[in-house]
């Protein structure tokens, strides 16, 4: 069964090559590669925007997503500048729910032993799984999957390392990153 699987796909392989309609030449294949406005795309946004600051509003915006069954954002990390507004677009592609917050620098392991012990605590579906510590700064609620939530707060006048993290039970180990404040 295996060797007429494996014969078949060889052949085919070996007999598509022979059939193909056009070779196509290294400057044409470079040419087909690059994005250039179509009748059918022509209203489509120029570029996906993942970090965008707004110096006179001292606004900063950035998009995070969730990646779908990874258990994990799309960005290790991104910077921000102390004092301005952030807004954090956070959308959750993946098929379960997930949170965000936002702690103190060194405290990813106090934050995420805290939302690890909420198992315990029979309320802690209604608390976002967000630990009440004083090391958590921000936080969301539990976000559906296919859902987008914005996050808008002051960052912190510190310049310093923020982690990031997913606090449902767990996640937070491969769920994290690092939010840089910069002066």
């Amino acid at each position: 069964m295996i060797k007429a699987i494996l014969f078949s796909m060889t052949a085919f392989l070996l007999l598509g090559n022979w059939f193909s309609p056009k070779k196509v030449k290294s400057s044409e294949a470079i040419a087909l590669c690059e994005a250039k406005p179509t009748l059918e795309n022509i209203d489509q946004p120029t570029s996906n925007f993942r970090i965008e600051r707004n110096a006179e509003k001292r606004e900063t915006t950035i998009v995070l997503e969730i990646v779908p069954e990874m258990m994990k954002f799309d960005l290790e990390s991104f910077k921000v500048k102390a004092g301005d507004k952030i807004i954090l677009e956070i959308d959750n592609l993946d098929g379960m729910e997930h949170n965000l917050l936002i702690a103190k620098p060194g405290t990813l392991e106090k934050v995420g032993a805290a939302a690890d012990a909420m198992l315990r605590d029979p309320k802690a579906s209604e608390k976002f799984y967000v630990p009440e510590i004083p090391e958590v700064l921000f936080s969301t609620k539990m976000i559906g999957p296919q859902e987008l939530y914005t996050l808008t707060f002051t960052a912190p006048t510190t310049p310093g390392k923020y982690p990031f993290a997913c606090t449902f039970p767990g996640h937070w180990r491969m769920m994290n990153g690092i939010m840089v404040v910069e002066s």
